[in-house]
């Protein structure tokens, strides 16, 4: 699986990540298929509000609200355009998925969440600016694996 960073959709995480100083902060991202097992990130949903140094825990019906507007803007075409997963920030620690971050995951695809995959984004900015991130796969009855992250500088959003 390949999945497409957008410039754009960079610098609006870049900002409120810098926002946020040291307080995790994440949501949901939303996404375009653009290939086979290749998407591109369009937009994400970010609570700026319930994150701690070193924990959070989206608000559901925040979420929510953004992935319902985000299908509207993009005519409710789900196959093309549909949730991709979630994200936040470890402002203070590795990118690495925590233990926690793991089993939230697992049980998102392993049913309480009603999808089959998911993709876990967690991100940090080093030095005020380098953003630095690991993405991680997971997919119902599978172990995690790695996601390859390309930085998309030529897309513009519509």
């Amino acid at each position: 699986m390949q999945l497409l960073l957008p410039n754009e959709v960079l610098r609006k995480m870049r900002y409120h990540m810098i926002l946020a100083g040291r307080r995790e902060i994440g949501g949901m991202i939303m996404g375009e298929e653009v290939g086979d097992q290749k998407f591109r990130i369009v937009d994400f949903s970010v609570d700026t509000k319930s994150g701690t140094r070193s924990s959070f825990v989206r608000d559901s019906d925040q979420h929510e609200q953004a992935l319902k507007e985000f299908f509207e803007k993009s005519g409710a075409d789900y196959r093309r355009f549909n949730y991709l997963g979630e994200w936040h920030t470890h402002p203070c620690f590795s990118v690495q998925p925590s233990l926690q971050d793991i089993y939230a995951m697992q049980e998102l695809v392993d049913g309480s969440g009603g999808v089959s995959f998911s993709v876990l984004l967690i991100a940090r900015l080093r030095w005020y600016w380098q953003f630095e991130c690991s993405t991680h796969l997971y997919v119902r009855n599978h172990a995690p694996t790695p996601v390859d992250l390309v930085h998309d500088m030529n897309w513009k959003q519509k």
